[in-house]
């Protein structure tokens, strides 16, 4: 019995890693089809923006209690409870220019999609001496160039 209750005791004590710890800022994706931004941390700030896309990316730049501050692709910021959001990346492709996903990590490879417009693709990896991110859309797999991606900072290394 005595063992059981310092079993329970180590586990209480035992530091865990939480979300609420992680580097300010980071990347994270929403995670319903409709999340609300307020002007402040809290449900009696008003609604200042309703986000219609499930994973999109945001940044999340602050925090207060259960509230993230966010900042998006558009710059737009605002607060959004952190229950409204995923650890799950993805990433959002340029919405003026077109965006290529290529076969390989290479210009010269095989051109797998052309992205006319601002897209969600999942981010599968990403290293930070690399110039590319393998992504998946829909059910193909194929590499962007990092910086032709929202979602990403351009040293970070990112590995599903």
């Amino acid at each position: 019995m005595i063992r059981l209750i310092l079993i329970f005791l180590l586990f209480l004590t035992t530091p865990k890693a939480n979300a609420d710890e992680l580097p300010l800022p980071r990347f994270v994706s929403l995670r319903s089809d409709t999340v609300y931004m307020r002007a402040g941390p809290g449900e009696r700030f008003p609604i200042e923006w309703v986000y219609k896309r499930k994973a999109y990316p945001v940044q999340i730049i602050d925090s207060f209690e259960h509230w993230r501050k966010i900042e998006d692709v558009e710059k737009t910021q605002g607060w959004i409870h952190k229950k409204m959001l995923s650890n799950r990346r993805t990433a959002l492709t340029d919405k003026d220019e077109r965006t290529v996903m290529y076969a390989k990590k290479n210009t010269s490879s095989k051109v797998l999609f052309f992205f006319d417009g601002q897209s969600i693709v999942q981010l599968l990896q990403c290293s930070a001496i690399d110039a590319f991110c393998q992504v998946k859309y829909n059910d193909k797999k194929g590499y962007i160039l990092k910086e032709k991606l929202f979602g990403i900072y351009p040293d970070e290394e990112f590995d599903e």
